[in-house]
């Protein structure tokens, strides 16, 4: 397998597996950290600490892998793993546009 195959296939899976855990915490927060929902000084360090970080990296890998993807895509021949490269990274840019019409229609 080509280096750049290896790399591509390294940064998707970590993103794909950040945002799982990222989202794992945030909902278990009060379990796990005793953070309680509605307590404004925690929620901002937990979130502005641990969770805003983990969701940008995933977020910037998501987009390089989708990038080097379409770079490569004519000289990666096999079709399966372009698309699992893009079903590994898709989740958190689907996440980030959705948040993002969320944000911008509240009325």
């Amino acid at each position: 397998m080509d280096k750049k195959l290896k790399w591509t296939f390294r940064m998707a899976l970590t993103s794909f597996i950040l945002l799982t855990l990222a989202l794992l915490i945030n909902f278990f927060r009060e379990p796990l950290l005793g953070i309680k929902e509605g307590y404004a000084p925690h929620n901002f360090s937990f979130n502005f600490l641990f969770f805003l970080p983990a969701i940008l990296t995933s977020l910037g890998l998501g987009i390089a892998v989708i990038a080097r993807t379409i770079k490569h895509w004519k000289d990666w021949n096999s079709l399966n793993r372009k698309l699992m490269f893009i079903g590994l990274s898709s989740p958190i840019i689907l996440l980030f546009i959705f948040q993002t019409i969320r944000i911008l229609t509240i009325e």
